[in-house]
């Protein structure tokens, strides 16, 4: 079953709604360039109050490592999601730590660096390329995706919204053998960073057409 992940979560009562909902993630942006950035506001976001089911997703674009595994560990994130030009060696020392989603931008291909990161990252993030490393509220054509043949799981991000529930064309794609998670962001706010849990409780619950997600494992 595809899992969800809710990025660019920002205040504690935003978040705790959206934690009744249960999704499988739910991501915090550590970068400055970010409208969503939670660099100065983490300490007063109640993260041990989630439930456990919830992975917390630390996200970082080209911070020094020792940072990185700092902050992981102060606050006991599950994962981490790369999205700079981090390098593989970088990818494999975070891998000791947690599972490890390393971020690519698309514009009409794949990376061509897939190759290099399959062994020193868990998952693979697909991403609209932007400027600001993601949240640009644009897709990019997911029929580039019926070209990715390796078995490595992947996140697809870049400008799903809701209404992607109700194409055929987005729905094939969430059939692809390797998609493992759909990561919504900027389409389902009210203002950056202030998640629409209307919306995102009818992604999660199926009710434009998207089964719920079942295993949280």
């Amino acid at each position: 079953m595809v899992k969800i992940k809710i990025c660019g979560i920002t205040q504690t009562d935003n978040m705790l709604e959206i934690a009744a909902l249960l999704p499988d993630y739910m991501g915090f942006i550590f970068f400055k360039n970010s409208p969503r950035d939670v660099s100065d506001k983490i300490d007063g976001l109640p993260l041990n109050g989630l439930p456990a089911a919830i992975k917390k997703v630390a996200v970082f674009v080209n911070i020094p490592l020792e940072d990185s595994e700092n902050i992981i560990r102060k606050y006991a994130f599950d994962r981490v999601q790369l999205h700079g030009n981090e390098s593989p060696d970088y990818c494999k020392s975070l891998q000791k730590i947690v599972p490890v989603i390393k971020a690519f931008g698309i514009t009409d291909k794949l990376p061509d660096e897939l190759a290099a990161y399959e062994n020193c990252c868990d998952y693979f993030l697909f991403d609209t390329l932007g400027k600001n490393a993601g949240g640009t509220g644009t897709a990019f054509d997911h029929a580039i995706l019926k070209n990715y043949t390796m078995s490595k799981p992947f996140f697809l991000a870049g400008g799903i919204g809701p209404e992607h529930l109700k194409d055929d064309a987005f729905r094939k794609v969430t059939t692809h053998p390797s998609l493992y998670a759909l990561d919504i962001n900027s389409r389902f706010e009210t203002s950056p960073g202030v998640k629409d849990v209307g919306l995102i409780e009818k992604f999660i619950l199926g009710k434009d057409g998207r089964p719920k997600t079942e295993d949280r494992s």
